[in-house]
């Protein structure tokens, strides 16, 4: 089993979490963590990027097998892989009250690659991927 933070798709009520974690009963709890959230041009996902907003997103606990799958859909190929669409990093993960609850790994969006840096839309600037859809901005 792997605890994993999510922010985007992955998260409860989210296509990718029907159909790669719903089955496990995987959410935990919420969490936070530090960082940018963007749109992706063309794209139905965010991306996660280094910086010093606090995030929304979920702790899930998931089977080996299920992980691995979902690495394939991330395009996360293993550390440092050029070819990453994003990049799975160690990060502290927050409480609602600022406290730190955990170290776990995080998707953050690949900005190595050059169409990737081109890809980025917008900030979305409410911190929470859910909420910034069920506003209807996709």
């Amino acid at each position: 089993m792997k605890k994993v933070f999510v922010y985007g798709t992955l998260r409860k009520g989210m296509y990718n979490f029907d159909k790669y974690y719903k089955a496990h009963d995987s959410f935990r709890d919420f969490g936070y963590v530090k960082g940018t959230l963007y749109t992706i041009k063309g794209k139905e996902y965010p991306a996660l990027i280094p910086g010093n907003e606090i995030i929304l997103g979920e702790i899930h606990h998931v089977p080996d097998e299920v992980q691995a799958e979902v690495d394939l859909m991330e395009c996360y190929f293993g550390e440092g892989n050029p070819e990453n669409e994003y990049d799975k990093i160690l990060c502290e993960i927050y409480d609602a009250h600022g406290k730190m609850i955990d170290h776990l790994p995080v998707y953050f969006y690949n900005l190595r690659k050059p169409e990737n840096r081109a890809a980025l839309g917008e900030v979305i600037t409410c911190n929470d991927y859910v909420a910034y859809v069920k506003e209807g901005h996709l």
